[in-house]
């Protein structure tokens, strides 16, 4: 008998942030590649995760500001202002409900990560199933706690987390089963200001 399909991943496109530093929000920002960071990162994780994506953003009010294409299902955080471990929550909670094993992650603000960088975590992922998956960036070392894979098993640990003082994935992880994969520095650069906006690297 063939063996059955392994549950799907859910890919969420972590868009909530205030964007304070930048003045605009990011996910309009122009991508070197074309259309706009929001856009481009959308294709990324279609590109791994087929149609079973979802964004997740502060509130509903957020999803006017990014201009959400209203075919794009979306989460809102249920309390705001809680950082970045409440969209993790949300998310884990939403693919618990509709049958999905996790949630690959990744945040708008990465231009340069590429499909392949993504499909490396889910190999890793397949591998070990229950464990936590995160991207490892290269020279400097620096675990990166928002571009990576959580499986459901992990969603009462991260509500603890978002229910805590300090609602830090950092010090979450640093306690957790996890498993790392090594990414380039260039392909984890984030932008959070005007001056970050420069040379793009290759993301193919």
């Amino acid at each position: 008998m063939p063996h059955a399909a392994p549950p799907p991943l859910l890919g969420v496109l972590l868009a909530g942030g205030r964007s304070s530093r930048m003045g605009t929000p990011k996910a309009l920002l122009p991508h070197p590649s074309g259309g706009t960071f929001l856009t481009h990162s959308l294709d990324r994780l279609r590109s791994v995760c087929e149609e079973k994506i979802v964004v997740s953003l502060a509130s509903e009010a957020h999803r006017a500001q990014v201009q959400l294409p209203p075919s794009v299902p979306a989460l809102f955080d249920s309390q705001p202002a809680l950082g970045p471990a409440m969209g993790v929550s949300v998310a884990l909670q939403h693919a618990s409900s509709n049958g999905y094993a996790g949630c690959l992650f990744t945040p708008v603000d990465l231009p340069d990560l590429s499909v392949d960088d993504l499909l490396s975590l889910v190999h890793a992922w397949r591998e070990s199933p229950t464990q936590i998956v995160l991207a490892q960036q290269t020279d400097p070392e620096r675990l990166q706690p928002l571009v990576g894979i959580y499986p459901i098993g992990c969603m009462d640990s991260i509500q603890r987390v978002v229910e805590s003082e300090h609602r830090s994935l950092y010090r979450y992880l640093r306690s957790s089963d996890h498993q790392t994969v090594a990414i380039p520095s260039t392909r984890l650069r984030n932008v959070n200001t005007p001056a970050d906006l420069g040379p793009p690297h290759d993301s193919t």
